[in-house]
């Protein structure tokens, strides 16, 4: 985990991370700086808007993937209670209508140890948490698949 907080130390992470090409830069906009996440998502390969299962959720990620339009949204720390689940696939089914293909249907469930990836080292993780990272990792990579390989085809294609 690197501090890019400050702009010069976000530049220099963001041009070792093109030097190196070896593995992912992912970099958590946060801060409702609604510019600075535009600016991030221009230069990103993949651009994802994490959202929860309410309506202020739901307004937020509309609104942020009107502003940048290679963004997708996810659905993360989604109920797992079978009730809630079926009530919240609402803003799934919402959000895909309003924007679609750019929805990433899987959710990521709301683990309580998910606390653990928050902290300053990671060290043995517990079962749930490594379970729940391999499942995101999986899920985003083929994700991120999707969205280079396919526009590749259809130039090749045409």
């Amino acid at each position: 985990m690197l501090d890019g907080r400050e702009p010069h130390q976000l530049a220099n992470i963001i041009g070792a991370s093109h030097l190196t090409l070896n593995g992912w830069l992912i970099i958590d906009g946060g801060g409702n700086r609604p510019a600075f996440d535009t600016a991030i998502a221009a230069e990103a390969n993949l651009c994802i808007l994490p959202f929860r299962a309410s309506e202020e959720d739901l307004d937020t990620v509309a609104e942020d993937m009107r502003r940048i339009p290679n963004a997708i949204a996810w659905p993360t720390a989604w109920p797992t209670n079978s009730f809630a689940e079926k009530a919240a696939a609402y803003y799934v089914e919402a959000l895909a209508k309003a924007f679609p293909l750019r929805v990433i249907a899987t959710p990521i469930p709301f683990v309580n140890s998910v606390s653990e990836l928050l902290a300053s080292a990671l060290g043995s993780p517990s079962s749930p948490v490594r379970q729940l990272a391999k499942k995101v990792f999986d899920v985003m990579s083929d994700t991120f698949d999707e969205r280079q390989v396919k526009p590749v085809a259809q130039a090749i294609a045409s």
